[in-house]
């Protein structure tokens, strides 16, 4: 009979652990898609973080998988963390690793683009979505880029638009509350996020710069399936100093794409070759520091023209 649950269980039942996990996927991208882009545990990828990050992670970790341990002095494991830090030093990353790694799918809502599409109506979405959220139990991670644009701090004034700005936080307030998942938030401006806010987030967790262990192992890693020698990898990472981890990997792979293609186009595919016309075709967001290479290149390029190359590829 058309409707009958039980009718669907056992359609449910025909289907195969496969067709189940896809289903489950189909169903979330459905129901959150309206709010922003759902990310899943398998595409996550593991950031490369300094060394004070990487212990405050460890010891998250540690606490999520010790949640009796923890109840029985009357604590939970945290579940919210405020990520602050330039444009491209992967918070967005952490956040994605950190939900992958207990199994969560994660929801990336772009705080700009649910203000701008529901003006005037942003209280009312941010609670449909905390809704949706909290009928899986946990089920899903929330991840708000851009923070500050949602978060501001409340300004006095009657004009509607400080109005409205309060009334988001007023909202995003009650519903962090109602929330027990996991809540992420990114923001480039800390300052700005207001002070009840911020004490809604049990972590407030800075990502920097990647220093020089860091732009090693991001070099290394971006270069794959490319082995380069590591006095080769160290001449790269070091150009590459105040750079962020994204500007780095897109330098990588302008390193491999002249590799590949460089000899089609009768370019010189020698590493100062190569990385002249990366510096010549990128730079660093507006605001931040000069990296190295842009900054004061003569030596970088001496550098990179004595180090070992080309590369090996990995069969």
């Amino acid at each position: 009979m058309k409707g009958d649950p039980f009718a669907i269980e056992e359609a449910e039942g025909e289907m195969s652990p496969e067709e189940r996990a896809r289903a489950a996927k189909k169903e979330m991208l459905e129901r959150y898609g309206k709010y922003g882009e759902l990310v899943f545990p398998a595409d996550a990828t593991a950031p490369i973080l300094t060394r004070p990050v990487r212990g405050a992670l460890q010891q998250w970790m540690l606490e999520m998988s010790s949640a009796d341990e923890l109840k029985s002095v009357g604590l939970k494991p945290r579940s919210r963390a405020l990520l602050s830090g330039p444009p491209g030093c992967g918070k967005t990353t952490l956040a994605h690793h950190v939900a992958a790694r207990v199994g969560l799918p994660m929801l990336v809502v772009q705080s700009s683009d649910i203000i701008s599409k529901w003006v005037a109506q942003t209280g009312e979405q941010i609670g449909k979505l905390f809704r949706e959220a909290r009928r899986d139990k946990g089920g899903v991670a929330i991840f708000f880029d851009e923070f500050d644009s949602m978060a501001h701090k409340r300004k006095g004034g009657d004009t509607s638009a400080s109005t409205e700005q309060n009334n988001i936080v007023i909202a995003l307030l009650q519903e962090i509350d109602r929330f027990d998942g996991m809540l992420f938030a990114a923001t480039n401006q800390a300052k700005e996020i207001d002070p009840a806010i911020w004490r809604r987030f049990q972590m407030q967790i800075e990502i920097g710069f990647p220093g020089e262990m860091e732009r090693f192992a991001i070099v290394k890693m971006y270069l794959a399936p490319f082995l380069a020698d590591d006095e080769t990898v160290t001449a790269i990472s070091d150009a590459f100093s105040g750079a962020s981890p994204a500007l780095i990997r897109e330098g990588c792979e302008s390193i491999k794409r002249s590799l590949v293609l460089g000899p089609k186009l009768s370019l010189p595919v020698d590493l100062p070759a190569i990385m002249s016309r990366f510096a010549a075709s990128a730079a660093a967001a507006e605001g931040m520091p000069i990296p190295s290479l842009w900054d004061d290149p003569i030596p970088h390029m001496e550098h990179l023209g004595a180090a070992p190359w080309p590369p090996k590829r990995k069969a």
